[in-house]
């Protein structure tokens, strides 16, 4: 706010003392500038908040300024949520740190220096926070670069730019929340590619290890292993990568950066996936085998058993603890597609005879394939019961 007020003088007077302005003034009003508020930051506040993200304003402008703008966002500023630059001089990094945890924990930092914005970085590390810091002057560089991720704006300084992991050339607090969103959608799909290549590769060494141990032939040859693996469940794999971010993704807690990609929970579902789907496609092939003494026969039973199920599974693992139902079924197209290549695929090899013989298969029959589609199901089945002890114990199963 600037104050304005006029004086008149003689023509001749060509400069104002400071005299010239303790009398005969006339008050002529107030200017007030404001930078208002972008558009959208807001509602992203309300996101991160919902997302488990604390948000922390850190300013060198007046507290009163502060609480004024923070109030336009919705975000209510009691006596004991902020602290002055002169207060904060007085803690020590451990009373700091007390400050900066809870529901009561403090909300803004007003007039504070460089050193200061240090610190309060250095008491959020120390309390095992990922950090993320937004700044755009030279005096922010240090607690920039202090922080697990510096994020500059576009109009930044070229100093605070080059100690900054993200520049945001649209200078919008909705692209950090958009971000995060993006990443949790990342790692949800690495999760679900991993889930779904290790139960699939699983299940085959399962089928294989145990005729070994039964001293019996290899239910499946090397090129059929292969052909499963790069050309039938190839396609579902990489439509994993795109798949659409879930609805929720940005209403679920932080996950602990000292948490393994492959949780407890994954690991529980890949061994339990494998061993079923494992254990399905060697009962069978044992079945036709001892039943038949057709050895091609049962090689491809346990060749359709082995791809059809992980054809099938992909959409129950596309959700990973959700029922497979809650999600939009024909969301990801691509997923859809790849599974109907998939299954064109998986049966290209029964086609001709020179393709029979050179992968060693033979058609076997309605009533075998209706059981190996059967069983496939089954294990679809089993999948989503799982999904659901895991989530009824979701606290257990997070880690």
């Amino acid at each position: 706010v600037v104050g304005f007020a006029r004086k008149k003088v003689a023509t001749s007077k060509k400069t104002l003392t400071e005299n010239d302005a303790k009398s005969s003034l006339h008050w002529v009003g107030l200017l007030a500038f404001s930078d208002p508020v972008r558009e959208g930051v807001k509602e992203a506040l309300e996101k991160t908040a919902k997302a488990g993200i604390n948000t922390i304003v850190i300013t060198g402008d007046y507290s009163q300024t502060a609480i004024s703008v923070m109030g336009e966002l919705g975000m209510d500023i009691k006596k004991d949520d902020y602290i002055e630059g002169v207060d904060l001089a007085r803690l020590s990094l451990s009373e700091l740190q007390d400050k900066l945890k809870g529901e009561d924990r403090v909300k803004l930092f007003a007039r504070t220096s460089p050193e200061q914005k240090l610190k309060i970085i250095e008491a959020l590390k120390n309390s095992g926070e990922i950090v993320a810091m937004m700044g755009d002057g030279v005096n922010d560089a240090p607690a920039l670069k202090k922080a697990d991720i510096g994020i500059v704006v576009g109009e930044a300084t070229d100093v605070a730019k080059e100690t900054a992991d993200l520049v945001l050339l649209d200078s919008s607090f909705a692209t950090i929340v958009a971000s995060i969103e993006e990443g949790r959608g990342i790692f949800d799909n690495i999760r679900k590619i991993i889930l779904y290549l290790m139960s699939d590769a699983f299940e085959e060494i399962i089928a294989v290890v145990g005729t070994l141990l039964l001293g019996l032939p290899l239910p499946v040859t090397a090129s059929q292993i292969l052909w499963i693996n790069l050309v039938s469940d190839g396609f579902p794999n990489l439509a994993l990568t795109i798949d659409p971010k879930p609805p929720g993704s940005m209403e679920r807690p932080p996950r602990d950066p000292k948490d393994a990609i492959v949780s407890k929970w994954m690991k529980m579902l890949i061994g339990i996936i494998s061993m079923v789907g494992g254990f399905i496609a060697l009962g069978l092939f044992i079945y036709y085998f001892k039943t038949t003494g057709d050895m091609i026969l049962a090689r491809s039973v346990t060749f359709l058993a082995l791809g059809l199920n992980s054809l099938i599974f992909v959409f129950s693992v596309r959700t990973l603890t959700e029922p497979f139902w809650t999600s939009k079924l024909f969301e990801n197209k691509w997923l859809n597609l790849s599974v109907l290549v998939g299954l064109f695929f998986q049966f290209i090899p029964f086609s001709t005879e020179s393709l029979r013989n050179f992968f060693g298969l033979k058609f076997p029959g309605i009533v075998p394939l209706a059981v190996v589609i059967v069983s496939s199901f089954v294990v679809f089945i089993i999948i989503e019961g799982l999904k659901s002890v895991i989530r009824k114990n979701l606290e257990w199963f997070q880690h």
